[in-house]
């Protein structure tokens, strides 16, 4: 079939450097399983390859295929050498964006949460017994640091975390993912963690999502005068850990 517009050829080349990065991710996982100090290093350069797709994805029709990508990103962040474990995971990954370029695997319409909840779960590596429970947290926090910390503390309960730099990104992403709470550090980029709940409030999809902002604020500072009245407030400090515990039992998340 002839390409006939810019967009179709640009997700034509998406959907084929899709593939190429794949097959390569393939490779390297079997050099990393064999002890390859090459693909240890070539390791390093696919998380750059697959940082560029997840980017490009978003501004495609292939919304089940940038879900997954950006979920595998999550997975990965951080990670340097993977572990054994984390390699067969990884695999898992690659095998299931291949069947979505396939078609064997598939997905009408936008609420991805079921799928989403069946791909692999980033595990901390010093907590071998940890009981995963089936609670999705979106974490919307633009300073990577920030976010790393957070992360952390969240996957130390058991939870599965998806992490979101960019707020608008957040809101089309809790449209398909439909996480069972999302947090949000009130300052963004482009619009505020208040402003996004408010979003979130608004749309029928998401309007039952637990939302809770991240400041330093009191509850009654101007600066959340306009947050959600069913919204919760955490505080970023040494308090996150027992403000967690208390939204979770406001929102009746177990």
């Amino acid at each position: 079939m002839a390409i006939e517009t810019y967009d179709d050829q640009v997700e034509a080349e998406y959907l084929e450097e899709t593939r190429d990065v794949l097959s390569e991710m393939d490779v390297i996982l079997e050099q990393l399983a064999n002890g390859s100090e090459e693909g240890r290093r070539r390791f390093d350069v696919l998380i750059g390859k697959l940082q560029a797709l997840c980017v490009t994805g978003r501004h495609t029709r292939h919304a089940l295929l940038n879900v997954t990508m950006h979920r595998l990103m999550n997975y990965l962040d951080g990670i340097s050498k993977p572990s054994k474990e984390q390699m067969q995971d990884v695999q898992i990954f690659s095998d299931t964006m291949t069947g979505i370029l396939d078609g064997s695997i598939q997905h009408d319409g936008w609420d991805f949460s079921e799928f989403v909840r069946s791909l692999p779960v980033r595990r901390p590596m010093d907590i071998e017994d940890l009981e995963h429970l089936d609670i999705e947290v979106m974490l919307v926090e633009g300073k990577r640091s920030a976010a790393r910390l957070f992360e952390r503390e969240l996957r130390a309960c058991g939870y599965r975390v998806t992490s979101v730099r960019n707020p608008l990104e957040a809101i089309s992403l809790a449209v398909r993912m439909r996480p069972d709470l999302i947090i949000a550090s009130a300052e963004l980029d482009d619009i505020g963690g208040v402003d996004l709940g408010c979003a979130i409030a608004a749309m029928p999809s998401t309007k039952n999502i637990p939302f809770a902002v991240l400041t330093s604020y009191d509850r009654n500072h101007k600066a959340l005068a306009d947050l959600p009245e069913n919204a919760a407030v955490m505080n970023k400090g040494s308090r996150f850990g027992e403000d967690l515990a208390d939204v979770l039992e406001q929102f009746k998340i177990t």
